[in-house]
């Protein structure tokens, strides 16, 4: 004896399978979004981290060859470093409030906009108002110097932070060695 019923699945079968697969690819959904945005976040901390090096490379370098030092305010300096050419150039470093970066630009004034070269983005104020990096100045003894012709090193402390879409925003607060104006005269 055959039965008449035809082969299938029943409704109530079918709706636990739908519910089950839902729920099977929500997870997989959202394990594939942490992957993401851990990807983002390890991308930001490495263009974060090379920004930050290649930034106090550059002032490094500068301040340990400068010749004269110049205090602009706690987040410029201009500095006279010898050229190749037996003489000497100004350059000043700052960072903007408005563009939230760190930058070198030729000359006296941290206002030239020509051949300015951004150094490090994403500096915003810190949470109490004040700039979001901040050159220290020390006396031959490491206590704090009050002229430029006591100044004989220079600290730079920053934080630097990345916002993403879909990421938590990364940052890193960066304090770097203390650098010695070798030539400059006492």
């Amino acid at each position: 004896m055959e039965d008449d019923r035809a082969l299938g699945f029943t409704l109530v079968e079918v709706i636990v399978g739908a519910s089950l697969s839902v729920f099977i690819l929500a997870g997989i959904l959202n394990a594939s979004l942490q992957v993401m945005r851990g990807g983002v976040r390890v991308a930001q901390y490495a263009e974060m981290e090379a920004q930050v090096r290649r930034g106090l490379e550059y002032v490094g370098r500068d301040i340990r060859d400068a010749l004269s030092f110049t205090w602009n305010g706690t987040s410029d300096i201009t500095l006279t470093v010898p050229t190749d050419s037996d003489s000497t150039t100004d350059v000043t470093y700052a960072w903007s409030a408005t563009s939230q970066s760190f930058y070198r630009v030729a000359g006296t004034s941290s206002a030239q906009l020509t051949g300015r070269l951004e150094l490090i983005r994403g500096i915003p104020p810190l949470a109490n108002g004040g700039a979001g990096l901040a050159f220290t100045r020390l006396d031959r003894d490491g206590a704090a110097s009050t002229t430029d012709a006591t100044t004989q090193r220079i600290i730079v402390t920053l934080t630097v932070k990345r916002n993403a879409q879909t990421a938590a925003a990364a940052s890193e607060r960066s304090v770097s060695a203390s650098f010695t104006l070798r030539n400059k005269p006492n």
